[in-house]
């Protein structure tokens, strides 16, 4: 039996408006749980919430890293 992959998840006009009012040297780097992830132009990486509101990810890069050195 052969598993349709799951459609992604759709963002919300508040997102979208979000998005489209972002300044060009803003860039979308990822999305992580149907989140988009944004890059600041300092580096920072952000993400954006279902609100449209811009939350940092520092927190999570780090847990990241830590695992992806664990793994290796």
């Amino acid at each position: 039996m052969t598993r349709t992959p799951p459609h992604p998840p759709l963002l919300t006009q508040r997102q979208l408006r979000r998005l489209e009012m972002l300044p060009d040297d803003y860039k979308v780097v990822g999305a992580r749980d149907g989140i988009p992830i944004v890059e600041s132009p300092t580096g920072q990486t952000l993400r954006l919430q279902p609100t449209g509101r811009l939350a940092a990810t520092a927190l999570i890069k780090r847990v990241e890293s830590h695992l992806h050195d664990r793994q290796g």
